[in-house]
């Protein structure tokens, strides 16, 4: 199993178990107990996988050492090849030094035996006009191969002077040195030729010799690469980690205190309405007192109103003789008219209360506005992936990017293929969800910063490993987990927007 996958996947379930530590109101102290348990458990297993690692990885060193000897000693060997190559390279161009001398020479001595053959023909010219009647000339002449020979036949026969004999001495002595010259040339390019094709075996020898080294080294250096990027994706992945897990904790803590806000809002809402119902009470029942007191006086009054009047009555029927002197009867005293209910209080006014702007109905926003230049799913491989798992959206350099929804940043800065860009945890009704946002030209926020969905986090780019401006936008369900051959963690973006 790749050692990274491996990684990423226990990193996707701590991130999943962490989202039931806190969340949920109701969980008891004992089942967070047993929920950061499993936490410790899945790190220790992630911090297990990265011994194991770094042990794989002390082995390789000492594979790297070993091509490392290995290639110093071919850096030996080559080093005493191109010593020989460089001392064949002198002997041959000391020969060829040498060839030209004796080619030299040779023509030296060619001249010189012209011109000594010019002075013998003039001296055996005078000898066989002064005296050489006896000398049979012919025989001489025509029986010999060549001058040499001739002056060679003439000093066994006596018939040259030993006055002459100096002449013909040196003669001899430079055609021995021609001939000799003439020997060693033949030599020296003889010596040559094999120089030549001995060279020409060391110099094949050379750059078989540095093509192997080349290849060595080659694969030296990747395997050092390898190892180093090996350490840096494990401290990378150990880093991420921790930053999910400390981004979530304080996403889940921040919800905890955004629910316990509301929890008091409301609460002091509930007060402040029951207060205004108890009010609305306490006048009602004040109002429906002083209109019974009212009633009983207006009756109390009607009352003594009637009694009067029938007292009245009574007196005039005794004072009165007869039932004709009616006129002079006194009018009867009208009962008093009921005074009109007092009007009611107006009820007052519940207190305003603060409250937070709604977030959209919507999980996910989308993050900018462009247009949308490569969608979440398989690729071609062209850039080294064959499942791409975000959305590419294009716009201009300088575009702002917003939060896609209210989280912890984990995040921020620059990554490698990602350039500068963004990671932010989210807890949505229990669950952990990680944004990324990639290539950015810059960012705005940083790691542990809560946002809100909406807010600017940054501007579009074109950093990392991008051919144009754009943001690279993923949805992780859990902790960030990236594969290059698959979904991953990964869901399609565009179904939220």
């Amino acid at each position: 199993m790749n050692w990274k996958r491996t990684v990423s996947t226990l990193t996707l379930g701590v991130m999943l178990i962490s989202t039931h530590t806190v969340a949920d109101a109701s969980t008891s102290i004992k089942e967070k107990q047993e929920e950061q348990q499993k936490v410790q458990e899945k790190r220790n297993d992630v911090k297990k996988n990265q011994a194991d690692t770094s042990s794989k990885i002390e082995v390789n060193k000492e594979e790297i050492s070993k091509v490392q000897a290995e290639v110093n000693k071919m850096d030996a060997q080559l080093q005493d090849i191109i010593n020989d190559v460089a001392m064949k390279r002198q002997e041959i161009k000391r020969t060829e030094m040498k060839i030209e001398d004796l080619e030299a020479d040779i023509k030296d001595y060619q001249e010189k035996m012209k011109a000594q053959e010019a002075m013998m023909k003039e001296r055996m010219a005078t000898m066989q006009k002064n005296g050489g009647g006896s000398i049979n000339w012919a025989e001489f002449i025509f029986g010999s191969k060549n001058l040499s020979d001739l002056v060679t036949r003439m000093i066994t026969a006596g018939t040259i002077q030993r006055s002459d004999q100096e002449l013909f001495d040196d003669y001899e002595a430079t055609q021995k040195s021609l001939k000799e010259a003439q020997a060693d040339l033949k030599a020296e390019r003889a010596s040559l030729l094999k120089q030549q094709k001995a060279l020409e075996v060391r110099q094949a020898e050379l750059e078989k010799k540095m093509k192997q080294r080349e290849k060595r080294i080659k694969e030296l250096e990747e395997k050092n690469i390898k190892f180093e990027s090996q350490i840096f994706d494990l401290q990378e992945i150990e880093a991420t980690l921790v930053a999910q897990e400390q981004a979530i904790a304080a996403e889940i803590e921040a919800q905890r205190r955004e629910e316990e806000e509301a929890r008091r809002r409301a609460e002091e809402a509930a007060r402040q309405e029951a207060a205004r119902k108890a009010e609305e009470a306490r006048q009602a029942e004040a109002a429906r007192q002083a209109e019974a007191a009212r009633k009983a006086e207006a009756a109390r009054e009607a009352e003594a109103a009637r009694q009067a009047a029938a007292q009245q009555k009574q007196d005039n029927k005794t004072n009165t003789p007869s039932s004709s002197s009616s006129n002079n009867t006194a009018p009867s005293t009208p009962a008093p008219k009921p005074e009109p209910a007092p009007a009611p209080k107006p009820e007052p006014k519940p207190a305003p209360t603060t409250s937070t702007p709604a977030p959209s109905s919507s999980m996910f926003i989308q993050p900018a506005s462009g247009r949308y230049s490569q969608g979440w799913g398989p690729a071609s491989g062209a850039y080294g992936y064959t499942f791409h798992n975000g959305v590419d959206i294009a716009g201009p350099t300088g575009t702002p990017i917003r939060a896609s929804a209210t989280g912890t940043v984990i995040r921020a800065g620059w990554g490698g293929a990602y350039g500068n860009h963004v990671m932010i945890a989210h807890v949505i009704n229990g669950q952990v969800w990680t944004t990324v946002y990639a290539h950015m030209n810059s960012v705005s926020v940083s790691s542990g910063q809560r946002v809100t969905q909406g807010s600017n986090i940054g501007t579009l780019g074109n950093t990392g490993n991008s051919s144009g401006p754009h943001l690279h936008f993923e949805i992780h369900k859990g902790g960030y987990s990236y594969s290059a051959t698959s979904a991953g963690s990964t869901v399609n973006p565009r179904q939220f927007f």
